[in-house]
């Protein structure tokens, strides 16, 4: 790790197994499939599935970092992670089951999963 400003920088992992990541993003695809049905179907599923998929970016967000531990509190600390994510992800935790919440969520799955690549394109 290094620091950047104040606060450590918690760097992507360019040695992170790709074959990890696409199975952590294979998870969330079919789990956006559930919430965007349970949306439809006003469902009361949807807020337990969110949970769920905020539980898979913190995933995420390990499995491609050098760290082995999440924590909410470092969470501006990430590399990988998209602009104003942060503030974007405090939102989608505190209205787990809003609309809004879940089309955040989704853009910080795809934004982080370009910047990841972007990354492994720079790292090569």
């Amino acid at each position: 790790m290094s620091t950047k400003g104040w606060f450590k920088l918690i760097r992507f992992n360019k040695y992170s197994q790709q074959e990890q990541i696409n199975a952590i993003l294979q998870k969330w695809y079919l789990i956006k499939v559930l919430i965007q049905h349970g949306f439809e179907q006003k469902s009361e599923d949807v807020q337990s599935h969110m949970v769920q998929a905020i539980s898979l970016y913190n995933q995420l967000l390990v499995e491609a970092s050098e760290t082995i531990v999440f924590e909410s509190k470092n969470l501006g600390e990430f590399e990988i992670l998209p602009l104003n994510g942060e503030e974007r992800y405090k939102f989608i935790s505190t209205y787990p089951s809003g609309y809004a919440a879940y089309r955040q969520l989704n853009e910080l799955f795809e934004e982080t999963r370009k910047k990841m690549a972007r990354f492994r394109i720079q790292y090569k």
